[in-house]
């Protein structure tokens, strides 16, 4: 098979983006990017799956591993949701073509970054996917709240990436190459460890990790909630398997990296949970509890192959259920009292949220449980004991905000009796979005297994 064609899920993405920004040129019709666009992902989803495994492409620069196209197949299947979930909106004024075409450049980033074995195809893919989504955070121009908290998302960002930058950089003169293989000698020294910091700066920003964080409440808040939906579940995905690979690669020789992991996942873990408790907006309790989900995943980060193995999993874990309760969000309105009497007007939706918001804490049989189970049993076994008892603390403090959500779900009272505009299509999204979360929990093993990796 010709190494361009192993390329296809990719090229199907790009095209999708490439006909809906021209889609206002041939068609009237408001939606016509998006129901173009989902069933393009849905199809690159299924063709990175019958491609599988492929190892080294490329000289070396890209590599099809089992935890490359699993990352591959997550992202293209939640934009194929969100897609699914655009295109039944209401007609209103938003620019969705432009949405869906920036949604899918950043897909396109994300599914060459989880698979980028080369500092070089890295660090330009990393960029190509976060790029659409300061766009998509200020998606609303008359929005002043929304510009700010763009602003600030990319102000950061592309300080993060320039220090980012600084380390890839400092990695290259110490081993003379860019490919992943060859950095095992980058972790010593001070010059190295210099090298391995940096690098780690500009990742835990894309992953809203503590200390990294400040920009994620403000920018989720501002933002509308169907960006947030997107930004803050398909890039991550691509981010914790960029991590999981460079700390692979950093850790053959050195110390610097795991003291850095387990520092940042202590700080996220605290300051996330505990941050969320007083939130009223629905965005910045998702914001801090992504913060929270970033610490349990370098957590597992830190704890070595199978703790990797067990972080890209979880984070597909963790896409799932946030995807859609911010898609709700964006339906009935972010304010934690907007969803009060959600179970009178829509018991569907109000059930399925049970089954997301139980899969963030993490109880059985939900995905979240076995994604949190694998982290955690990694990083006994790698010897964080006493992490692992704050990670288990802070997932049992986390169901306090968590089940506030149901509260004003199932015993809220709302006093008007608007209720958001239904579709098939949200409808459709919704089931998906339900079934993978409750699917991927009871068939965690055979999932993985598929793609050659092991829990």
């Amino acid at each position: 098979m010709s190494e361009l064609l192993l390329l296809a899920p990719e090229l199907l993405v790009l095209t999708g983006a490439l006909v809906a920004l021209f889609a206002d040129r041939v068609t009237t019709h408001p939606r016509a990017a998006a129901h173009i666009g989902a069933p393009l992902a849905l199809v690159a989803a299924v063709v990175a799956a019958v491609i599988g495994t492929r190892g080294g492409i490329f000289a070396g620069m890209l590599s099809l591993d089992g935890m490359a196209v699993f990352a591959r197949i997550g992202i293209a299947a939640l934009l194929a949701v969100w897609l699914r979930w655009v295109s039944g909106r209401g007609t209103g004024s938003e620019r969705s073509a432009e949405a869906v075409a920036l949604a899918m450049l950043s897909a396109v980033g994300g599914m060459l970054m989880v698979s980028a074995r080369d500092l070089i195809v890295l660090f330009i893919s990393l960029e190509l996917s976060t790029m659409p989504a300061y766009v998509l955070m200020g998606y609303r121009r008359d929005d002043a709240r929304g510009l700010e908290g763009a602003l600030k998302y990319f102000l950061l960002s592309m300080l993060t990436s320039l220090i980012m930058l600084y380390g890839l950089s400092f990695a290259y003169g110490i081993s003379g190459s860019t490919a992943f293989g060859d950095l095992g000698v980058v972790d010593s020294g001070t010059l190295g460890q210099l090298a391995v910091a940096f690098v780690l700066v500009g990742l835990f920003a894309k992953l809203s990790a503590a200390p990294f964080h400040y920009w994620t409440p403000d920018a989720y808040a501002g933002a509308p909630a169907s960006s947030v939906a997107y930004v803050s579940t398909v890039p991550k995905i691509a981010g914790v398997v960029a991590l999981a690979q460079l700390v692979a690669a950093f850790t053959d020789n050195g110390g610097t990296v795991v003291p850095v992991l387990v520092a940042g996942s202590l700080l996220s873990m605290l300051v996330g949970n505990l941050a969320a408790y007083p939130q009223t907006d629905l965005r910045r309790l998702m914001a801090y509890s992504g913060v929270a989900h970033s610490g349990y995943i370098l957590l597992a980060v830190a704890s070595g192959r199978a703790g990797a193995v067990a972080a890209v999993f979880y984070v597909v874990a963790y896409a799932v259920p946030s995807m859609a309760i911010m898609l709700l969000g964006s339906e009935e309105g972010t304010a934690l009292d907007d969803l009060s009497g959600l179970a009178a007007r829509r018991p569907a939706v109000a059930w399925a949220s049970v089954v997301w918001l139980l899969s963030l804490v993490g109880i059985p049989p939900m995905v979240g449980f076995f994604g949190k189970l694998t982290m955690f049993t990694a990083a006994l076994d790698s010897g964080l004991l006493w992490l692992v008892i704050v990670a288990v603390s802070m997932s049992v403090i986390s169901a306090g905000y968590y089940f506030r959500v149901l509260r004003a779900v199932f015993f809220g009272e709302r006093a008007d009796a608007c209720c958001a505009t239904r579709s098939p299509a949200a409808a459709v999204a919704y089931a998906a979005l339900t079934l993978a979360t409750l699917a991927l929990g009871i068939l965690a093993s055979p999932v993985l297994e598929l793609f050659g990796l092991r829990l």
